[in-house]
């Protein structure tokens, strides 16, 4: 038998938190998915419901009657322990909001009794070690790992915790798995899995029922890279920009260009792109980039993009 088949499981080496809505479909857009390799683990407690035996004796102490019930699965609670505080992960994992410093840069989070969180929900995807091979099949190999996938799981809060002397490590408890999936086959940006034949990284081969709580299978395709906090989930594309105090990228949810390098070169609002600015925006316009620096349109001698704001 080969790899897929038949392999052991050892050690959690990446973790991916994916935004879901009400009805367990993920959220596209601004700050919706994670990937880390901080956390210390993530524990599953299988969630059923008791069998419930019938047996009935006679009056000589025989018996007559038995029927062994048969117990139902109901679906898993998890704990996630975290050595990593990452504000944006926490909100994902609990729904509780997260704290903005004066710069705008998110830096902490709360745990609040009134946040309401019913209609908020993640994904999580964990892949581990598969020991002793490496290079499994596919002409694209990348190792050999087990891909899991909890494709609709509820907030928790989070734990006890002790202040001391001594590494704090925060755990969300309280989630549990959820009936009602709306994973299909995963964002059109998730290739876990390889394609027919191992020629590419590629989606799930089929898409999940809605009443799959857990699914798990070998993978050649390597984890995502760690990110740096929380990122976008397929954003839309950039298709213009208006000036302001500050002005704004749109639609909503395209990613800023990082710096003015990358907005100088932007193919839509860029120096030379299709959607550039008209004319020279007015003192004391601008637009935010992604490294918090500021630009703005100039106008003579050249019109392009430069640094600061306009004067």
């Amino acid at each position: 038998m080969g790899t897929k088949n038949n392999y052991s499981l050892v050690r959690g080496r990446r973790m991916r938190i994916t935004r879901l809505n009400g009805c367990g479909v993920p959220i596209d857009g601004v700050a919706s998915q994670v990937v880390t390799d901080g956390f210390i683990s993530v524990g599953f407690t299988s969630q059923q419901t008791e069998a419930e035996d019938i047996e009935v004796t006679n009056a000589n102490g025989d018996i007559c009657v038995s029927d062994k019930g048969k117990a139902s699965f109901n679906g898993y609670g998890l704990d996630i322990t975290l050595c990593n505080v990452n504000p944006c992960l926490m909100e994902m994992l609990t729904g509780q909001p997260v704290v903005i410093d004066a710069d705008g840069e998110t830096v902490g989070f709360r745990m609040n009794t009134k946040t309401k969180t019913e209609t908020v929900g993640f994904a999580l995807e964990l892949w581990l070690g598969v020991p002793g091979v490496s290079g499994c099949g596919g002409t694209s190999d990348a190792g050999s790992y087990g891909y899991l996938l909890i494709p609709f799981v509820g907030p928790g809060v989070v734990g006890d915790f002790t202040v001391e002397n001594a590494a704090i490590n925060l755990a969300i408890t309280g989630s549990s798995t959820k009936d009602g999936n709306g994973w299909g086959v995963g964002p059109t940006s998730y290739k876990p899995v390889p394609g027919v034949g191992g020629a590419a990284p590629a989606q799930l081969p089929a898409p999940l029922d809605v009443n799959d709580h857990l699914y798990m299978v070998w993978t050649s395709v390597a984890p995502p890279e760690p990110t740096d906090g929380c990122i976008a989930l397929n954003p839309p594309a950039i298709t213009g920009v208006t000036a302001g105090t500050p002005g704004s990228i749109t639609p909503a949810g395209a990613i800023i260009p990082a710096n003015l390098a990358a907005l100088k070169a932007d193919p839509v609002i860029g120096d030379s792109g299709t959607s550039k600015p008209a004319s020279a925006w007015t003192t004391g316009q601008y637009i935010v980039l992604g490294d918090k620096s500021n630009a703005y349109w100039g106008g003579s001698p050249t019109a392009v993009w430069k640094a600061g704001k306009a004067a």
